[in-house]
């Protein structure tokens, strides 16, 4: 188990009555709750800056190429729904 460290974070009452009651309907802790909630929301800001520095050096020739090359590959079927069709 790693360390913890408390945090004493201000939020507006109207959002830590939602923690709480979110928290009862799922049956964990406020604090674990939030724990995930963090983790989740910081790991997906995480990947988008990961996604966005990567890109930013990138044109967007560039990336429609590279996509039209990945779809070049993609073996053409008569058995596509419609609603999975590019066309």
């Amino acid at each position: 188990m790693s360390k913890t460290q408390v945090v004493t974070l201000r939020v507006p009452l109207d959002l830590k009555k939602r923690l709480e009651s979110e928290a009862q309907l799922q049956g964990v802790s406020m604090n674990n709750l939030a724990n995930y909630l963090l983790t989740t929301q910081i790991s997906q800001l995480e990947a988008l800056s990961t996604i966005e520095a990567r890109m930013a050096n990138k044109s967007f020739a560039e990336l429609k190429s590279k996509v039209n090359g990945m779809l070049d590959t993609v073996e053409e079927s008569d058995n596509v729904p419609s609603w999975d069709s590019l066309h």
